[in-house]
């Protein structure tokens, strides 16, 4: 690479020319990474857990525990068909005030617990536990569901 006298830089080589570009962006990765956004499951899932969204989702991001869901902020694409199909309205964006914690949740359980792409049943409880406030404090469980 080398600085022409017009400012404009030149490259030797395309892999040249790529191999600076990815340096460039390792700088900007940590704030490229506030500006993706992803879909979080949210409290309303536990002791609900519909799969409704499992069976829409083109990218195969949801994970499974005992009572609840989780969606791999690292996979999802952002694409939004799940939202709509969750009937407990548990799925946000993650652009919504206050999710914080739940992407952090999202993310640290989707490491742990199995992929889930079928639909199931859901929980004999979960018209009863729709919509109950605090499910995390109450119910949540970190053990894994049983995957496909």
């Amino acid at each position: 690479m080398r600085r022409e006298g017009d400012g404009r830089l030149t490259y030797r080589t395309d892999a040249d020319k790529w191999a600076s570009l990815w340096l460039l962006s390792a700088f900007k990765r940590k704030k490229l990474l506030e500006y993706l956004m992803t879909y979080v499951v949210t409290d309303n899932c536990i002791r609900c857990k519909y799969t409704d969204c499992v069976e829409v989702c083109p990218v195969d991001c949801f994970y499974e525990g005992e009572n609840f869901l989780v969606i791999h902020p690292d996979e999802c694409i952002d694409c939004g068909v799940c939202e709509p199909e969750c009937p407990a309205g548990a799925i946000s964006p993650d652009t919504e005030p206050g999710l914080d914690k739940w992407l952090k949740v999202n993310a640290e359980f989707a490491t742990q617990w199995p992929n889930i792409t079928v639909k199931r049943d859901e929980m004999p409880e979960a018209k009863e536990m729709d919509g109950e406030e605090g499910k995390f404090e109450k119910y949540f469980s970190p053990k894994p569901g049983q995957g496909d």
